[in-house]
């Protein structure tokens, strides 16, 4: 990803304070993802329908060194999608994307953030890699979120503001994060604290993960693991449990991939979750890599989801194409749903 970068020189009797750190880089990168998706299910009270979809990011970024030596990287990122405005689904994306203070000591990093420190949300077996894992491909199918994408990542509260270190061990990093309210974990006005809604509501949680090659050459393995006393306030009785693993191995140009989400609720059995993914692909050449995938998950008590997919993607320098295609058996759940889905989508990085 290409980069702006700026140098600034701290001068003048004003600037005193700040003239121990004598220069900084600033960056501004983004991201652009347009793509065109058609849907067709099997479902009359979800409507198939085909049209144009755009997500677009633009990340800030601050770094350099505090007078006592110390490094600090400091930034945020702004997500706009098209089908969200300013004062609903957006908020996260504006207030919480990517957002941190991070005091760099060596290999050990201390953050306070939100969206930052790793997290289990993404698909390992999205091998070829662009925008959309194929949960979020057929995201829409029957009109309903469907179970593999409420699993993928594994209850984690990576969005809400919490503190995080994370200590790298050249052969893999491991990070662990406290957030003080796993269900509404945004930051409260400037400095005029929290409402119920940003702070008090739904209880802390902490998350452990380990990621890295651990030493071995066309590795990566990961696992994650995430406890919360409650979901939704110290009344509910609604203790979550989330654990993912997976792995993913290149040798020549063929890579294999795997993992598996379980996720276990107090609260009501049914929300007991298992979903398992396996991916390969063959890199053609250096520009085009062809995947292939098939997700599970089974729910209590529910039939369980199938999703199948290919996906083809295609590097043209500062633009990459990937083609999806995929398809949705006993969607959500539930018998004898079913869908289809054919998407391209670009992405172009600045």
């Amino acid at each position: 990803m290409k980069k702006i970068l700026t140098t600034t020189a701290l001068v003048g009797s004003t600037l005193l304070a700040s003239a121990t750190m004598s220069s900084a880089q600033v960056s501004i990168t983004g991201q652009l993802d347009l793509g065109y998706k058609a849907q067709s299910t099997s479902n009359t009270a979800a409507n198939s329908y085909r049209g144009f979809t755009r997500e677009s990011q633009l990340n800030f970024g601050y770094k350099g060194k505090l007078n006592n030596g110390i490094g600090f990287n400091a930034g945020f990122s702004w997500e706009v999608d098209s089908n969200e405005d300013a004062t609903t689904a957006a908020i996260n994306g504006m207030t919480a994307e990517n957002t941190y203070l991070d005091f760099v000591m060596d290999k050990t990093t201390l953050s306070f953030s939100a969206d930052h420190v790793q997290n289990p949300d993404f698909e390992i077996t999205n091998i070829a890699g662009g925008k959309s894992d194929i949960d979020d491909v057929v995201y829409g199918t029957k009109g309903a979120t469907g179970k593999a994408y409420a699993a993928r990542n594994s209850n984690s509260a990576y969005q809400a503001f919490g503190f995080g270190l994370t200590q790298d061990f050249g052969v893999a990093k491991a990070s662990v994060i406290y957030s003080p309210s796993r269900t509404s974990g945004l930051a409260g006005a400037d400095n005029t604290g929290g409402t119920k809604g940003q702070m008090e509501e739904g209880n802390s949680q902490i998350e452990f993960m380990l990621d890295g090659n651990f030493g071995v050459q066309g590795l990566r393995a990961f696992y994650y693991q995430g406890v919360s006393e409650s979901d939704a306030g110290s009344a509910a009785n609604n203790d979550l449990k989330g654990r993912k693993i997976g792995a993913s191995y290149n040798f020549g140009q063929f890579t294999l991939a795997a993992s598996q989400v379980d996720l276990e609720s107090t609260a009501n059995t049914n929300n007991n979750t298992k979903r398992k993914d396996i991916g390969a692909a063959y890199a053609v050449n250096k520009d085009l890599t062809i995947g292939v995938m098939r997700t599970t998950t089974a729910v209590d008590a529910l039939v369980t989801e199938t999703l199948k997919g290919i996906n083809i993607g295609y590097n043209l320098g500062p633009v990459t194409l990937n083609t999806w295609y995929a398809t949705a058996d006993d969607f959500n759940g539930v018998a004898g749903q079913e869908g289809k889905t054919l998407m391209f989508i670009t992405t172009t990085k600045f």
